[in-house]
């Protein structure tokens, strides 16, 4: 039997990622991951002995991540407006690293009810429990509406960062944008978002 290497596993990780996120769950074929891995169906399956197994490992590896660092920043800060500064700039950071984790995560909710079930269960997301703990202490403080909840402020959050990504392509083109002026234009975004978000709450 082959000893597990780790810089292999990681290359065929990388490329389910890409595959997924440019497939999606019903689109992907184990062969393509190993094709683009550089290594054969039979050593990946090694790795990995089917193509859940490999998507779960990708959820992990991109919603998993958002959600660990969201997770992090809301059960250390319990002040509303840093923790949206916060959230802002996590959820923003990721999705400029995984540019393709916007239309992955549409795909996988639109292929079939069982995958947007696969995706709400598959990670421990309380996000917005969470955010309601500090929503609480906000209001209380007059500072937000009484009405707003934390899965609004987390639905919100999430829309206004991954839109400009959903639609890369065509706001690229239609505005003439190569890379360094898209990323350009997400960072001064970014700062819009975090206004839109705060004027949005306010009582």
């Amino acid at each position: 039997m082959p000893k597990i290497d780790h810089d292999t596993k990681e290359k065929i990780l990388a490329a389910a990622e890409k595959v997924f996120h440019h497939n999606g769950f019903k689109g992907t074929r184990t062969t393509q991951i190993a094709e683009e891995s550089g290594i054969s169906r039979t050593m990946l399956h090694y790795y990995f002995k089917s193509k859940e197994d490999l998507f779960q490992e990708v959820l992990k590896n991109t919603v998993g991540v958002v959600l660990k660092h969201t997770n992090r920043l809301i059960s250390e800060e319990n002040d509303l407006f840093k923790v949206i500064d916060g959230l802002i700039d996590i959820i923003s950071a990721i999705f400029e690293e995984k540019p393709g984790l916007a239309t992955f995560i549409v795909n996988i909710m639109n292929e079939s009810p069982d995958m947007a079930y696969l995706l709400a269960n598959s990670q421990n997301d309380d996000i917005p429990k969470q955010l309601e703990n500090v929503l609480k202490i906000a209001k209380q403080k007059g500072e937000v509406s009484a009405n707003i909840t934390g899965e609004d402020l987390i639905l919100d959050i999430y829309a206004l960062c991954c839109i400009p990504y959903l639609g890369s392509s065509y706001i690229k083109v239609k505005e003439k944008r190569n890379d360094v002026e898209f990323k350009q234009f997400i960072n001064e975004r970014k700062v819009k978002v975090k206004n839109l978000i705060l004027k949005g709450i306010k009582p």
